[in-house]
């Protein structure tokens, strides 16, 4: 617990580096530039699913829960940073714990999650280009639709649905947006809905194939009307044998950041 607490005081203090006008107790750590206001609302613990965190836990010589709030305090952080460039940012993060905590408990009693399929698989990587580095977008058509279960030409066919799913925030208390307007003025609300980091192979042609490990962030944006104006996931793919915490949060962190930044840059005004 001393450690999840001293992980929290440590990125507030950050964030008050970067922050000019940054007041306790309300989430309100941004400058007074007329920018539009963003509200990060950070992912639900139990949203956060590893297939490595043994190998964490051996490497940083931290316990499971310590990392999952790493992670989740780092993920805020980076996204933080990456829309002060164009917005107002509000973390949870820049208010007292206790304080955090009972808001975001509203927050989470108030939606719910659904799977859905990924609109197209983006996978954020970087490339080496002479000193530069620069990110690159990947993306994926949409996978065929599934056959549904039924008879078709007199033979039984069961359905199957092997498409790409990502997690989904859906309202289900009709005041909340209302009740954050009022609170943070916010033109929109991103929600993190779910981190995953799991073991997965890179083909690279022919029979053969690279083990990876692929960090996954779904993610919906809504407006304040309640629109939801985006939604889907994040992916980005990092080394097999990389178990340093601080190592993967620093190359891979700024890439989902700043595509989630762009995401809603390119959002279209109502």
């Amino acid at each position: 617990m001393n450690k999840i607490i001293f992980i929290i005081t440590l990125f507030i203090f950050s964030i008050k580096l970067t922050a000019q006008n940054n007041t306790m107790g309300t989430v309100t750590n941004s400058e007074a530039n007329g920018k539009a206001k963003v509200l990060i609302i950070p992912f639900e613990p139990r949203l956060y699913i590893s297939d490595i965190d043994k190998e964490l836990v051996k490497e940083n010589q931290m316990n499971f829960q310590d990392i999952k709030a790493k992670f989740r305090a780092a993920l805020d952080q980076n996204i933080y940073i990456s829309l002060k460039k164009y917005y107002t940012s509000l973390s949870f993060y820049t208010i007292p714990q206790e304080d955090a905590i009972k808001e975001l408990s509203y927050i989470y009693n108030s939606i719910g999650y659904k799977y859905e399929v990924m609109p197209v698989e983006e996978v954020v990587e970087k490339e080496n280009t002479g000193k530069k580095l620069m990110n690159k977008f990947k993306k994926k058509e949409r996978e065929e639709e599934p056959i549904e279960a039924g008879i078709n030409n007199g033979q039984i066919v069961s359905q199957t649905d092997d498409r790409e799913k990502y997690m989904m925030t859906k309202i289900s208390n009709e005041n909340l947006i209302n009740t954050l307007n009022k609170q943070y003025q916010a033109t929109y609300y991103l929600f993190i809905n779910e981190l995953d980091i799991k073991r997965t192979m890179k083909e690279s042609g022919g029979m053969n194939s690279q083990s990876q490990r692929e960090i996954k962030v779904h993610y919906t944006i809504f407006n304040n009307q309640e629109k939801v104006m985006d939604s889907g996931a994040i992916k980005t793919l990092f080394n097999s044998s990389e178990n340093d915490i601080e190592k993967i949060i620093k190359s891979e962190f700024p890439l989902i950041a700043d595509k989630l930044a762009e995401k809603i840059v390119n959002v279209k005004p109502e």
